[in-house]
């Protein structure tokens, strides 16, 4: 009776092991770390570029050393902030148009972070948001930039107390958008 069980024994393990590498294999989520390091460097570049128009919206020229407003840029301030427009489309076309991942990407992410000794979890929808402010705070900018220019820089109190408003936004919005990210 011995035999036929030790016979058995060697059939019965290579019945396992075929049937084990016929099981489906989980199929592990590949991570796109070249995507998310575009959206970092996005990021991280775009909020560069709006905080460096801050000191030329705010350093307008003015005709009249009494009154602040309205707001007057000379021509040389308008080619700075000309500049400015400039800078900011080339971050976003240099990131934005080439392989930089889509929003239906972004939002299946659930990546743990760390950044010295901090680690948190970032996801996907969190990211879409803080990207789309991002990308509001850049077409008011770009938008206020080409608003100076129409008006050849003479400003109404209007446009002036948008522009003002705009400058007291773009730090805070930066900030909150790169807490996502490099908290």
């Amino acid at each position: 009776m011995r035999k036929p069980i030790c016979l058995l024994l060697p059939l019965l393990c290579a019945t396992f092991l075929v049937a084990a590498g016929c099981l489906p294999e989980e199929e592990e989520e590949v991570f796109d770390e070249a995507a998310f390091k575009a959206v970092n460097e996005y990021v991280r570049e775009m909020s560069m570029v709006l905080r460096d128009t801050i000191p030329d919206l705010r350093g307008w020229v003015r005709e009249y050393y009494v009154e602040d407003l309205p707001l007057t840029y000379d021509e040389e301030r308008r080619e700075w902030l000309r500049e400015h427009k400039e800078n900011i489309e080339a971050v976003r076309n240099k990131f934005r148009e080439n392989d930089f991942p889509t929003e239906e990407e972004i939002a299946e992410w659930e990546v743990v972070v760390a950044r010295g000794e901090q680690e948190w979890m970032l996801e996907g929808e969190e990211v879409n948001a803080a990207l789309d402010k991002l990308d509001e705070l850049r077409l008011e900018v770009t938008g206020t930039i080409e608003m100076i220019e129409r008006a050849e820089g003479e400003l109404d109190m209007e446009q002036s107390e948008k522009v003002l408003e705009l400058i007291e936004e773009i730090e805070p919005v930066v900030e909150e958008v790169r807490a996502v990210f490099f908290r």
